[in-house]
C-alpha cells in the first residue's frame, strides 16, 4: 500500500477509536458524525483485511492486529504532532500531555519535584498521573495509554528504554511503642521473631529481603499483606507488625507518622527506582527533553 494513496485522516480515527473504545465517543474526540466515523472505520476494515474492533457489552474490543497496529500508529501521530507543535516555536509554547503510572510508594518521592519541574518549564505541559506498577504498568505502557512509568522495577524487556532515578538501601520501621524501637540495628534473631507486614501486590514476585533470607534457609513471619503502602501507617500504629522497605519510603512514613527507623540484621543490594518508556513510542525529542529535565 503506498501513503500517497492512503488517507491520512483514518489513522487519526483508529487511534480515537482504540482509546475510547466507543464509536459515539471517538466521533466526538475527532469532531466529525457517528456515520461519518462508521465509515472511516469501515475503509479501515477494508483496507487492512481486519475486523479491527469488535463489539461487546463493554464496548469495542480491539483485534490482535488492531493491538499490533496501534504502536506504530500511535507513535506516527504523535511525532508528526509534537513537530507540528515545535515548528516557529520552544518549548514553552508547546502544548502535550503527559502521562505516567507510579507506584504509591514512590509517588510522594518523585510527584511534587515533577509538577514543580514543569510549571517551571512550560505552563502548555499536562500530566496525568495512576497509581500502577510491576506488570501492570508494563502493559499501560505496551497499550499506549501511558507515556513513562516510573517504579522500583526488578527486570525490565528489552523493548523499554530505562534510567535510573536513585538508589536506597532496605531497612525496619515500626511504632515507637514497640519493644525494639530503640535499637539501632536488629539482630537476626529479633528480626525473625517479628511479626512482618509485607506491602506488595499481590502478583508480585517474592521480595528482594525474602530471597536473601531464603538463601540462609530462614524465613520469617509475615502476618499482614497489603498491596498500597499507604494502608501501613495505621497497621505498625495499632500493633507490633514492623515492615521492611527501601530507605527513602521509610523515611517520608517515619516522618509523618512518628515512627522509628531501624537498620537490618542482614544487608541486601539497594533498590533502584527507574522510569521505563516504549522505545517506539517515544523516539520524539522532546520525550528526551522531559526526561533529561523532570526526571533527574
Amino acid at each position: 500500500m503506498k501513503i500517497n494513496t492512503f488517507d491520512l485522516n483514518l489513522l487519526v480515527v483508529f487511534r480515537a477509536l482504540f482509546e475510547e473504545r466507543n464509536v459515539t465517543k471517538a466521533s466526538k474526540k475527532v469532531g466529525i458524525t457517528q456515520p461519518a466515523m462508521s465509515n472511516a472505520l469501515n475503509r479501515l476494515r477494508y483496507l487492512v483485511n481486519d475486523e479491527l474492533f469488535i463489539r461487546g457489552p463493554k464496548g469495542m474490543r480491539p483485534t490482535p492486529r488492531a493491538i499490533e497496529l496501534s504502536v506504530p500508529i500511535h507513535s506516527s501521530l504523535t511525532n508528526i504532532e509534537l513537530s507540528l507543535n515545535s515548528i516557529n516555536s520552544n518549548s514553552s509554547k508547546i502544548q502535550k500531555l503527559f502521562r505516567i503510572s507510579i507506584s504509591d510508594d514512590v509517588a510522594p518521592l518523585i510527584l511534587p519535584n515533577i509538577v514543580k519541574e514543569m510549571e517551571k518549564i512550560s505552563p502548555n505541559f499536562s500530566l496525568c498521573a495512576r497509581s500502577a506498577q510491576g506488570l501492570e504498568a508494563i502493559k499501560l505502557l505496551d497499550k499506549n495509554e501511558i507515556d513513562f512509568s516510573v517504579g522500583r522495577f526488578e527486570s525490565v524487556p528489552n523493548r523499554f528504554g530505562v534510567k535510573v532515578l536513585f538508589d536506597e538501601e532496605y531497612v525496619c520501621i515500626m511504632n515507637k511503642r514497640h519493644p525494639l524501637s530503640k535499637e539501632k540495628k536488629l539482630s537476626m534473631e529479633q528480626y525473625l521473631s517479628s511479626n512482618h507486614l509485607r506491602v506488595a501486590p499481590m502478583d508480585a514476585p517474592t521480595s528482594p529481603i525474602d530471597r536473601a533470607l531464603d538463601q540462609l534457609s530462614i524465613e520469617r513471619k509475615i502476618s499482614v499483606r497489603v498491596d498500597l503502602i499507604t494502608m501501613s501507617p495505621f497497621i505498625l500504629n495499632s500493633s507490633e507488625i514492623i515492615l521492611t522497605l527501601p530507605s527513602k519510603t521509610a523515611k517520608r512514613i517515619a516522618k509523618d507518622n512518628d515512627f522509628n527507623v531501624v537498620e537490618l540484621p542482614i544487608e541486601l543490594e539497594k533498590r533502584q527506582t527507574k522510569i521505563i518508556w516504549h522505545k517506539e513510542l517515544t523516539n520524539h525529542p522532546a520525550y528526551d527533553w522531559i526526561k533529561d529535565r523532570i526526571f533527574i
